[in-house]
């Protein structure tokens, strides 16, 4: 339903993309920046907060030398482990996201012919 009032509007040119124009009429185009854990929400903030605090809860909680830097080692592994599948998880939900959006704008468009 999100994109429907702009197709009943445009119906001839509802899938192309307007360049925007600066002030002397000439096309620009901004670099895309993204922070990782910020793009993925709540969640990638929660993995990389526990991936900073990892090192001082292990510290706090092993005492034995050996294990402190097996557990230290695991870390990482298991940050981008839990990381990836954030990652796949997100994907996922956006394209079946844009399935819908395309069917709702493809019905749309054929109600405007």
């Amino acid at each position: 339903m999100r994109y429907t009032e702009l197709a009943e509007h445009t119906p001839t040119n509802h899938r192309q993309h307007q360049p925007r124009l600066d002030g002397q009429g000439t096309c620009y185009h901004r670099q895309a920046f993204h922070h990782a854990r910020t793009s993925l929400g709540a969640a990638g903030h929660l993995l990389h907060m526990g991936m900073v605090a990892a090192p001082l809860v292990i510290g706090e909680l092993i005492h034995d030398s050996e294990k402190r830097w097996r557990a230290m080692r695991i870390v990482p592994i298991a940050g981008a482990l839990a990381s990836e599948l954030l990652w796949t998880l997100k994907i996922a939900h956006d394209r079946e996201r844009e399935r819908e959006d395309h069917g709702e704008l493809d019905a749309c468009y054929e109600r405007c012919r």
